[in-house]
């Protein structure tokens, strides 16, 4: 990994497809939000966004197998101090010293793209097998020794990132057809199939939220609840990510998230939806010491982790006609982020999702 200069200043100057199809286009988002997404490893996306974006797909709802390709583009700029927004120079300024470096990041993109698999495995049982690939991008500022600033580019950071399986079962539905009340629980695995070692140029190990992977086996519990009162459909989901050490000896916090949906069908083949999506996550550990360097870097800062943060999302799903196809779009906004310590957060995430169902 290089990082690259930009500029130097001075110090002074840092300056309704079918009814039948209407229930399985709004299945979609579930999955979504059972899953875990993909973002930064920690922080408000986690895994939770990854997952959650599997299931607006709908695939999961599908009669045989099912296919979906879900990408995600994350964008991060905005550094918060608890619920208040600071500039990368408030906190470089608040941690440099004479004789030393900090640094902070002043940008993220973080794009990830999931093949997400269903299969299933009898009248109420569902696996789900989601891969995704992840690309990292990230500027950040310094400030040298001396005194001097400078803005540098980080090559992106791409690669395999970490595979989730799961075991999905419908504990109650009024109705094997259409139903109008539907329960689903699940549990699986997040496996370490991603690189999580990734290092730069200079033999240093990539900040923990940059690595493709975690090199951690995590355990994940789902929930779904769906209410249909067709147009109307109202849905309720819960995920619980729990984290273990991972093979360099970070482990990342415990991530709780949960959606609150509506979906309206406006015309045939057409859905419009709103959501509340919230997440809650713990601090993360840096068990062997390998990623922190608090004295030098905000993003290296275990300590500097943990959070709670809500959004409101804007859905439109699209039935393609004739077709086991759909296509859903998801922009996220921000309305509420608190974290500890300075953290970079999401400032918007756009999801795009076609499914297919064989």
């Amino acid at each position: 990994m290089n990082l690259k200069p930009r500029s130097s200043r001075d110090s002074a100057t840092a300056a309704r497809p079918s009814a039948a199809c209407t229930l399985g286009l709004i299945a979609c988002a579930w999955v979504a939000a059972l899953l875990p997404r993909p973002a930064p490893a920690s922080g408000e996306c986690g895994l939770a966004c990854c997952l959650a974006g599997a299931s607006t797909s709908g695939v999961t709802l599908t009669a045989g197998m099912g296919l979906s390709v879900q990408y995600e583009n994350a964008r991060m700029g905005t550094i918060r101090h608890g619920t208040t927004a600071v500039t990368a120079d408030e906190v470089i300024n608040r941690h440099w010293t004479a004789g030393t470096s900090y640094s902070a990041p002043t940008q993220m993109t973080m794009r990830k793209l999931s093949l997400i698999g269903v299969y299933p495995a009898g009248e109420r049982w569902r696996a789900v097998a989601i891969l995704p690939y992840v690309e990292n991008e990230m500027r950040m500022r310094m400030k040298t020794a001396s005194g001097a600033v400078m803005d540098m580019a980080m090559d992106p950071v791409s690669g395999v990132g970490d595979a989730s399986l799961l075991g999905l079962y419908t504990a109650y539905s009024d109705s094997p057809i259409r139903p109008t009340q539907r329960l689903t629980l699940g549990a699986g695995l997040k496996t370490p199939t991603g690189q999580s070692d990734v290092r730069t140029d200079t033999g240093t190990l990539l900040h923990a939220t940059m690595q493709p992977g975690t090199g951690s086996w995590d355990v994940l519990f789902v929930a779904n609840y769906v209410r249909a009162l067709y147009p109307l459909v109202l849905q309720a989901n819960l995920f619980y990510h729990l984290t273990t050490e991972g093979r360099e000896g970070y482990e990342f916090g415990d991530q709780f998230a949960y959606d609150l949906a509506t979906r309206y069908q406006v015309a045939d083949y057409v859905n419009m939806g709103l959501e509340v999506n919230g997440v809650n996550t713990t601090r993360d550990k840096d068990h062997a010491g390998r990623f922190s360097r608090p004295t030098t870097s905000m993003l290296d800062s275990p300590g500097y982790t943990g959070l709670r943060s809500r959004f409101l999302s804007v859905v439109v799903q699209l039935k393609i006609p004739d077709t086991g196809g759909a296509v859903e779009l998801r922009y996220q906004l921000p309305v509420h982020q608190d974290v500890r310590g300075y953290q970079q957060v999401v400032d918007s995430r756009l999801l795009a999702s076609l499914i297919w169902g064989f």
